[in-house]
């Protein structure tokens, strides 16, 4: 019988540790971007707990490194890291198993895609309605009018996503909100989107025990 790996736990940590990624802006915008860039930060977390063999050593020094590489403000942001050490210390047992180190290395690249994925087909999606109007960041505006669309893509991205919908309409929005002037760039024709989310296929996570 192989080793029992804690799905349901490392399912959990991925969405906390995604989240606070994305609102550090340390994952990829664009859905094309190479797996190394979805990977980078997990993974130097992973191997940081490796090294020290304890969550508590390996997160602190992770987090020296990331909070260096951020654009924004520490301060902002720190409270939300803060929030991630407390609740892996508390299951820091699954974070020191092998095996589950060893599913969530082999498993990693489908998980941040699959998590940012729905967001960011709505961000893009977003930003394609509204191209040339900059108006469309301001906060009231946002809040009254994303995600403010019926396209097919958003509509079959919502019943897929139903029972999560509601944080990642609101996981996008903040993407919108705190990455503005880049997105500004966007709306302006300054940037462009990359591949067009719907030629994108999504990676499947692999379900085999390790």
């Amino acid at each position: 019988m192989g080793v029992q790996v804690d799905r349901k736990c490392l399912d959990e940590f991925c969405s906390r540790l995604f989240q606070a990624l994305d609102r550090l802006g340390l994952l990829p915008r664009q859905l094309s971007a190479k797996p190394t860039e979805f990977e980078k930060y997990p993974r130097l977390l992973f191997g940081s707990i490796q090294r020290y063999n304890d969550v508590e050593a390996g997160f602190r020094e992770w987090e020296s490194r990331v909070l260096r590489s951020t654009e924004y403000l520490t301060e902002k942001h720190y409270p939300e890291l803060e929030t991630l050490r407390q609740w892996m210390a508390e299951q820091a047992d699954v974070f020191t198993n092998k095996a589950n180190m060893q599913h969530l290395k082999s498993s990693l690249y489908a998980r941040v895609f699959q998590y940012l994925y729905p967001r960011r087909v709505l961000v893009n999606a977003y930003c394609i309605k509204h191209k040339g109007n900059e108006a469309a960041l301001a906060p009231d505006f946002l809040e009254s009018h994303f995600p403010g669309s019926v396209e097919a893509e958003v509509e079959k991205l919502q019943k897929t996503y139903q029972a999560e919908w509601e944080t990642i309409v609101d996981d996008a929005r903040r993407t919108l909100l705190e990455n503005a002037a880049y997105y500004r760039k966007v709306l302006s024709g300054k940037e462009t989107l990359e591949t067009p989310p719907e030629v994108i296929e999504e990676p499947e996570i692999n379900q085999e025990e390790e």
